[in-house]
C-alpha cells in the first residue's frame, strides 16, 4: 500500500506518540473506496523498522492480519519513504453516542476528531495505563438509578454506546510522567477532575483490550 502516516507510535529514538512498535497510515482520499462503512486507515506493526513521521508518504508491503480484533499490517518486508511533509488527510468527525459499538470500526486506523464537549467520566486506569473514559454526558451506575431489571440493563447499554477511551499511546504500566489530555505533563498546576470536559479530541481510532480508543 501507499499512504500517509497519520500517527507515529514506533518506540524508537525519535520523538514518538507512544510505544506501540508501529504507525498508522491512511489513504490520502478519505472517500477512496466510496464506502463509508469501511476504514481508509490501518495500523502497521513494524518493530525495529525505519523511522517515519506523521505527514510522510510511505509504501509498505506486509501481511494483513487481525490482532486481538485490530486489523493491522504485519510481517513488513518493504518500507519506503516516498516523500515528507505532506498534508494529513482530514480527520473524520465522530460523535457520541453511536447506534452500535461496531460503528467505530468504520474509522479504525483513521485520524478522527470528536468535536463535541465530552465529559471525563472515568479515570481509574489513568495513573496505571494512561487511560481516560469520555462520554457525552454523566452516567450513573445503572442500579443506583434504576431497580435491577430492564431499565438498568438499558442504562448499561446506553453507557457502552456513549463511551470512548482516550489512551496516551504508551503501553508501559505506571508511566512517568502522566500525560494530561491537553498533551502536557499532569501535575498540580495542570490537572483535571472527574466531570471536567474536553472538546475537539483528535487522534487515531484504535481497538485493543476489547475497547475502541
Amino acid at each position: 500500500i501507499e499512504a500517509i502516516v497519520v500517527g507515529d507510535f514506533q518506540n524508537n529514538t525519535s520523538i514518538d506518540n507512544g510505544n506501540l512498535n508501529g504507525f498508522y497510515v491512511q489513504e490520502e482520499d478519505a472517500e477512496a473506496d466510496a464506502d463509508p462503512a469501511t476504514s481508509e486507515g490501518i495500523f502497521v506493526f513494524a518493530p525495529g523498522s525505519d523511522d517515519v513521521s506523521a505527514g510522510d508518504k510511505v509504501r509498505v508491503r506486509g501481511n494483513v492480519t487481525e490482532f486481538n480484533g485490530l486489523t493491522e499490517l504485519g510481517g513488513v518486508t518493504l518500507l519506503l519513504q516516498c516523500s515528507t511533509g505532506n498534508a494529513l488527510p482530514s480527520a473524520a468527525s465522530v460523535n457520541l453516542p453511536v447506534a452500535f459499538v461496531n460503528d467505530f470500526e468504520a474509522f479504525e486506523g483513521m485520524a478522527v476528531t470528536l468535536p463535541q464537549a465530552l465529559v471525563i467520566s472515568e479515570y481509574f486506569n489513568f495513573d496505571r495505563f494512561g487511560e481516560i473514559v469520555l462520554t457525552s454526558e454523566r452516567h450513573l451506575t445503572p442500579t443506583a438509578e434504576f431497580e435491577p431489571g430492564p431499565d438498568a440493563i438499558q442504562a448499561a447499554q446506553n453507557f457502552l454506546l456513549d463511551r470512548i477511551t482516550l489512551d496516551d499511546g504508551r503501553s508501559a504500566q505506571n508511566p512517568n510522567p502522566a500525560i494530561h489530555p491537553n498533551g502536557n505533563v499532569f501535575d498540580l498546576t495542570n490537572l483535571f477532575r472527574g466531570g471536567d470536559t474536553v472538546q475537539n479530541v483528535t487522534g487515531v481510532m484504535d481497538f485493543s483490550f476489547g475497547l475502541y480508543r
